[in-house]
């Protein structure tokens, strides 16, 4: 990749990871703002059921903001060692458009392809 589009990837990422920032940190004063509390219930079963599958959403939602951020940390040390835009599995490279949609893509098209048949 060309260094101009080597400095556009990298603020495409950061801008992407501080958006992430943002809402992960959003969505937890969200919830710490909409409290817990089970005693506001009568203890019935449906209002436990209810606060369990909210809270394992809210887990499985800051889940997905960790691994967005991991990855497009990866991303940035990929840009920083020279090996940006170079496919994992087969060492060719990532094709630009799939690039600019997921700038943390780290396979090209056709091994993540495969990946995903297994």
């Amino acid at each position: 990749m060309s260094k101009p589009d080597l400095v556009k990837a990298r603020k495409l990422l950061l801008a992407e990871r501080s958006r992430l920032e943002r809402e992960r940190r959003a969505k937890a004063a969200e919830d710490a703002e909409a409290g817990t509390d089970l005693a506001d219930y009568d203890n019935h079963p449906a209002d436990a059921a209810s606060e369990t599958y909210e809270r394992t959403k809210d887990f499985a939602l800051d889940e997905n903001f960790k691994d967005l951020i991991e990855r497009i940390d990866e991303a940035l040390r990929k840009i920083d060692d020279g090996s940006y835009g170079l496919c994992d599995r087969c060492g060719e490279p990532i094709n630009p458009g799939r690039l600019k949609a997921i700038p943390y893509a780290t396979c090209c098209i056709d091994c993540q392809e495969a990946i995903e048949r297994r």
